[in-house]
């Protein structure tokens, strides 16, 4: 009986300042991750740098660094960092403008001759900036749709100069190109413009609208025609650009019920890219299904908890952004495991908290602590 008191206690909301259950399970997937990630890029670091634990003493690195934005976050009030939005997203814009300056920028060449200009180099450093816009956007567009009323639609020089900040960041992240990410952003703006009193018809008549143009960009530009061909049968490119989807498929087979000996299945051997945006197949070869209805659960618990936490916050405007990183995180998550399991063609979108990559390790702390933030006690109607 006391134990089941103390659970509840532990679960009531605001017996904390900061909501005990979530931080728990935040980190928890992030500690799942970390045993994940390195078992899927021991072989790669090995092969890559003759270091199994290369990877490994980077993601540990970066989710020091990402612990630390986390606690300076969590602390910051979020209406300050609001407050500065529109500082950070020229400064976000100049970060996607600095990846396609030579020498600054990092160009990656594919096998169907498209670049991509995603990253820039620092000191060493390779950082991702169409990540880290994620929460510049967030913040400023938070802030935009929160004062926009559609009843009374006043266009000012300041909502418009607001419209072509958001517009430039996202046509940039399309150039270099990163299609995922852009997704991502549209879907929480279509989230953000709902909130703030769009007619439910009209909006879809818009989104309807759009339709057309997000087909010529699927099928008329080369890299993207071919991901749609190879997501279409992927056993037919099963040699060459399908083997990384074909490969996914073989880890979910193989992993059956309860998974293989750690470290050991096909995928870890033969699966590109398997620490990064397919770290979920290694995960599931090794752990098998079980194994991901845990995960699944996990994810699942979390997300619902932030909605209970968010439904109780007193300030419309952290309601509103609270909204957002959550339903980033979320469709960030089922997006790739869409991608991974061949639900959706293939794009460039990390695992939050699982996947290898310092910038969106970071991206997603910084936006945890923000969320930290909105959802701490004092902040909450109890």
């Amino acid at each position: 009986m006391e134990i089941y008191r103390n659970l509840r206690n532990l679960f009531r909301f605001g017996s904390s300042r900061f909501d005990g259950p979530m931080l728990f399970f935040m980190f928890l997937l992030f500690g799942i991750g970390m045993i994940v990630m390195f078992s899927a890029s021991v072989i790669p670091a090995e092969r890559e740098f003759s270091d199994s634990y290369y990877y490994l003493k980077k993601q540990l690195l970066w989710g020091f660094l990402g612990l630390i934005l986390f606690l300076i976050f969590c602390q910051i009030p979020y209406q300050f960092l609001v407050k500065w939005s529109f500082v950070l997203s020229l400064f976000s814009l100049i970060l996607l403008v600095a990846v396609f300056i030579p020498g600054l920028g990092k160009s990656v060449g594919t096998s169907y001759g498209r670049s991509f200009n995603r990253w820039i180099q620092i000191a060493g450093f390779q950082i991702q900036p169409s990540e880290f816009s994620k929460i510049s956007i967030l913040l400023f567009s938070s802030y935009f749709f929160y004062n926009f009323d559609f009843k009374k639609i006043n266009w000012n020089q300041k909502k418009i100069v607001s419209l072509v900040i958001i517009f430039l960041t996202l046509l940039l992240i399309v150039i270099e190109p990163a299609f995922g990410t852009t997704v991502e952003l549209l879907l929480v703006l279509f989230f953000f413009v709902l909130l703030a009193g769009f007619p439910i018809k009209r909006l879809f008549i818009l989104g309807a609208s759009m339709i057309p143009l997000l087909l010529v960009l699927v099928t008329q530009v080369g890299y993207r025609k071919k991901r749609l061909e190879i997501w279409l049968d992927p056993y037919k490119f099963r040699f060459d650009e399908g083997h990384q989807l074909v490969t996914s498929f073989r880890a979910f087979f193989d992993g059956g019920s309860t998974g293989k000996a750690i470290g050991t299945g096909y995928a870890h051997r033969y699966l590109a890219y398997s620490h990064t945006d397919f770290v979920i197949s290694s995960f599931v070869e090794d752990f098998g299904f079980v194994g991901f209805l845990i995960f699944i659960s996990i994810v699942l618990f979390l997300m619902v908890r932030i909605f209970f936490l968010l439904e109780r916050t007193k300030d419309k405007l952290g309601f509103f952004l609270g909204s957002g990183i959550l339903i980033l995180f979320g469709f960030q998550t089922i997006l790739n495991l869409f991608v991974v399991t061949g639900i959706v063609p293939v794009t460039g979108i990390s695992l939050p908290f699982l996947s290898y990559g310092g910038s969106s390790l970071l991206t997603i702390f910084i936006l945890f602590g923000i969320l930290a933030n909105i959802t701490k006690r004092e902040n909450l109607v109890l």
